[in-house]
């Protein structure tokens, strides 16, 4: 039901109004809905693009960008599973699961390999990369490591 409809049943419910064609009060009925209609829509798709599960537009976007992510050449669906992977928090996250849920959040391939003696973990990327993009990987991964480690990503094609 439209929201011309809406106001036209409320005001004709009352028995002071009959909304017929050629009126007025039509007309005016006729532009609050136009407005009303523009108003919903928008405020449908705000409400869709605030949560990662349901936006399809600026909204994943606006989260790819919070968290630096950049995501060429994924559809939709493959943009929101890596953002509700990357957004969401767990009791695995800040384990070997957890690094690879970053991971793959940023849709790269590769494996960690952990070197104890050297308190060292290092991430052999298998996917060519431009350098600016292994730094950004690099420094977002290295937020969430153990602080006692050192942690490097190493392009192995």
């Amino acid at each position: 039901m439209s929201e011309f409809d809406i106001m036209k049943g409320i005001l004709e419910k009352t028995g002071i109004y009959k909304v017929e064609e050629e009126t007025v009060l039509y007309a005016e009925l006729m532009a609050y809905a136009e407005g009303l209609d523009i108003f919903f829509e928008e405020l449908a798709e705000l409400e869709r693009e605030c949560f990662a599960a349901t936006a399809d537009s600026y909204g994943l976007t606006l989260r790819e960008n919070m968290l630096r992510r950049v995501n060429f050449n994924s559809s939709i669906d493959g943009r929101r599973r890596r953002l509700l992977k990357a957004l969401s928090i767990g009791c695995n996250d800040f384990n070997y699961e957890g690094m690879e849920k970053l991971r793959d959040s940023f849709n790269i391939t590769g494996e960690f390999v952990f070197s104890p003696t050297d308190l060292k973990i290092t991430f052999n990327c298998f996917e060519l990369m431009s350098e600016s993009r292994r730094k950004e990987f690099e420094e977002s991964m290295r937020e969430l490591m153990p602080a006692w480690t050192d942690f490097e990503v190493v392009l192995t094609l």
